[in-house]
């Protein structure tokens, strides 16, 4: 339980953005004092190997006078004596047998400590260096450094070393180290709570958001991140807001959707259904199975239109292959659209204007699928011609201009209301059927318009329509025009 808790700490966002900046920034502090600390030992020895050297030429400067006569033992060893006192140590001259031959103490005749035969020896061969060392006395141990440096005195090799007691250094050091610690280490403690705020900053919208996903994916669609700041992380917050929103909206579609697919089915299913049970009880004298059969073949037409009309707009609106786009002449589209429907127009004694460019027009070449520019003239034909009364008028215009296509298609029909208007390009929606000029015609699966909306913009253009009750309904769609002219390739 424990390891599960710690695992999902240190997965979190937040943790692993604080661990990263706060390991970084201990490197960088121990890099730090390791510098400072390196310099600053270096410099307080530095100071002290020059005295030592300097020492240790006055000393060789001793002991060439002795092999020249100009003083003598005695007197070398009270300036030898002289010497240690300035560097607060010890001076002495070790002999090729590793024993005190002359010195600043009393310690001529006895061997040197074995902790500096490695420097002895380093001597003889003729190496100059200094060390760090522990000696062992009876007050303890105790930190000495030494130099040491070789001279030949009467051609017998020896080893000059120098030392005085490291307290002193250490102690400097130690407060050097002390006082580069502890503001490193407030400094780290300050920047680890600066790290670790805006880790929770950073991270925190993202956790939010990760808990309004797990929300959003069990379906509540009312819960929101909170926008908090302006930055790239605000505006994340800002989008993920907006997503649930569409998605929100694209719920209540759905809903609206399966809902409105069902009564559609559910309505003709039940007529269907009534009408056979009845004929089959014998409710239904059998004279008047004709007339009833012909009601239950208009239902499934019915049924036909709105599976058909329910798939076209499955494909259209999921673009899987629907437009197969080449540059076609609108005139010539337009005519033979309206040739198939002279029949239906010519039933309701409806008169048809075709009002086309004048002859000088190129054909009003535009990029087009012919078979659904000839879906998008029928469905407005069909739409036009249930809402106008006989004897009413349709005109179909089409205007060429130097960018666009306009098509213009006006019938003198019942018209609608802005109410009706606003909502005719909904899915299954339907004007007032009290409005229809044939009561006998069969009732629409309200996604014409819906169909011919999606169509229009697949195809790159626009559609807009206005009305008025009583005086007719006119669609006006725009295409944009082909720069180039395509009068050969259409040939």
């Amino acid at each position: 339980m424990f390891k599960r808790w710690v695992m999902g700490k240190y997965n979190s966002l937040y943790i692993k953005i604080f661990l990263s900046f706060l390991a970084t920034c201990v490197l960088f502090f121990i890099g730090l004092f390791v510098f400072w600390n390196s310099y600053f030992t270096d410099l307080f020895y530095k100071d002290k190997i020059e005295l030592l050297q300097k020492r240790n030429t006055e000393i060789t400067g001793l002991l060439n006078s002795v092999q020249d006569g100009t003083i003598s033992t005695r007197e070398l060893k009270y300036t030898v004596r002289i010497l240690a006192r300035s560097i607060n140590g010890q001076v002495w001259l070790v002999d090729e047998n590793g024993s005190i031959a002359n010195g600043s103490s009393d310690s001529e005749g006895r061997a040197i400590p074995k902790q500096m035969d490695t420097l002895y020896i380093d001597g003889l061969h003729g190496r100059t260096g200094h060390s760090m060392l522990s000696l062992d006395t009876p007050d303890g141990k105790r930190n000495i450094f030494a130099y040491y440096a070789p001279y030949v005195l009467n051609e017998q090799p020896m080893v000059i070393i120098l030392h005085f007691p490291a307290g002193d250094i250490r102690e400097v050091i130690s407060a050097v180290r002390l006082n580069l610690w502890l503001p490193l280490l407030f400094s780290l403690i300050a920047v680890g709570i600066i790290l670790f705020v805006l880790s929770r900053k950073l991270a925190g919208p993202l956790q939010q958001m990760n808990r309004a996903a797990i929300e959003l994916a069990h379906g509540d669609f009312q819960t929101r991140v909170p926008v908090n700041s302006q930055d790239e992380v605000g505006q994340l917050a800002r989008s993920f807001n907006f997503m649930v929103e569409k998605l929100e909206e694209w719920e209540e579609t759905r809903q609206e959707f399966l809902a409105n697919v069902s009564h559609e089915l559910r309505s003709p299913l039940t007529s269907l259904r009534g009408f056979i049970i009845a004929m089959n009880d014998r409710i239904i004298p059998q004279e008047k199975y004709p007339h009833y059969l012909h009601i239950c073949d208009q239902e499934v037409q019915r049924l036909q239109r709105l599976v058909t009309d329910l798939l076209d707009l499955a494909q259209i609106q999921n673009g899987v292959d629907v437009f197969r786009l080449r540059p076609v002449g609108m005139i010539e589209l337009v005519e033979d659209s309206l040739e198939l429907l002279k029949p239906a127009i010519a039933e309701k004694h409806i008169s048809l204007h075709l009002i086309l460019p004048d002859d000088h027009a190129d054909g009003c070449f535009v990029q087009l699928d012919p078979d659904r520019f000839a879906q998008i003239i029928r469905n407005l034909m069909y739409n036009s011609l249930k809402f106008t009364p006989e004897g009413g008028t349709l005109t179909v215009a089409l205007e060429e201009y130097a960018k666009e296509v306009h098509l213009y298609i006006r019938d003198t029909g019942s018209g609608m209301t802005e109410s009706e208007l606003s909502r005719i390009w909904d899915r299954f929606y339907k004007a007032d059927e009290a409005r229809t000029s044939d009561s006998d015609a069969i009732s629409g699966t309200g996604l014409g318009l819906t169909i011919v909306k999606h169509l229009v913009t697949g195809m790159k253009g626009t559609i807009r329509a206005r009305s008025r009750i009583g005086e007719g309904t006119e669609f006006h769609i725009i295409f944009p025009r082909n720069y180039e002219k395509f009068t050969k390739t259409s040939q």
